[in-house]
């Protein structure tokens, strides 16, 4: 029993990852390279996924499968990621890792602004109500893409995440809790999917298996030194088959709309 409380409650074994830790993991010949490669590669390919389904469902069925709040959210950590991971880079003499990972969050910053402007543009009502300017309503995005940029450059220096690692998993906690709860407080499938929400179910359960990216990164984030990483992970995996029955339970969509045909 004490050694359970101390597990759970203690002091946990070391308190970061190292930099390096990505060049020791993903340099061709390290010890689970392919595997770990393999690993890192579902994981981002999971992640542009989940903001595709975002992008062409805001597109087609005029409304976003995440909230303003999530939006600001991840366009505060991806903005971010652009800047650390080149200088990771250039810390590691241009390690391919990092330099691919800048690029990739160039993307996801730009998908992220798209639906932000969407925000203001197509889904104003639904956020805001009917009486809210585009101005009005800009200064509200505007607000909280500062809170959240602040926020998260302020907590990355308190949680010691040279490389957005930490972050990063709470990227994708939030991922697989929050979406399913929006959709169920809208009250429709218009601005959401069984197929995203299958891939943000799969892309849960990859970020918290015994060979996750993160634990074949580093073993900070192994079971035995950061036990709450997987009680964390069995709750947003909960969370993200909640989604599914939640999305089951909420009217069909119509099979139009706006002569586009909607997302299943």
């Amino acid at each position: 029993m004490w050694s359970l409380l101390h597990s759970l409650f203690g002091t946990f074994n070391g308190t970061t990852y190292q930099v390096n830790d990505f060049v020791t993991a993903l340099t061709p010949g390290a010890e689970h390279f392919t595997r770990t490669l393999v690993v890192a590669g579902l994981t981002f390919a999971i992640g542009f996924i989940e903001y595709i389904y975002s992008f062409f469902l805001v597109r087609r069925e005029a409304k976003s499968p995440y909230n303003l709040l999530m939006h600001s959210f991840y366009f505060a950590i991806d903005s971010m990621g652009i800047f650390v991971f080149a200088l990771a880079a250039h810390a590691t003499h241009g390690f391919w890792v990092f330099g691919f990972a800048s690029a990739a969050e160039v993307v996801w910053t730009l998908f992220e602004v798209y639906n932000l402007v969407k925000c203001v543009y197509v889904e104003r009502e639904d956020v805001w109500g009917a009486n809210v300017t585009t101005g009005s309503a800009w200064l509200r995005v505007c607000g909280w893409v500062l809170v959240m940029v602040v926020t998260v450059n302020l907590f990355r220096v308190f949680m010691n995440d040279p490389a957005m690692l930490k972050w990063y998993i709470f990227t994708n906690i939030l991922m697989g809790i929050m979406p399913g709860l929006y959709w169920e407080k809208r009250g429709t499938r218009l601005g959401a999917s069984f197929g995203l929400a299958i891939v943000i179910l799969v892309g849960t359960i990859n970020s918290f298996t015994p060979i996750n990216m993160w634990s074949s990164i580093s073993p900070y984030f192994s079971m035995q030194n950061n036990p709450w990483f997987y009680v964390v992970g069995i709750v947003a995996i909960g969370f993200a088959i909640r989604a599914l029955v939640v999305l089951h339970r909420l009217p069909q969509k119509p099979a139009q709309l706006n002569s586009k045909k909607t997302i299943w």
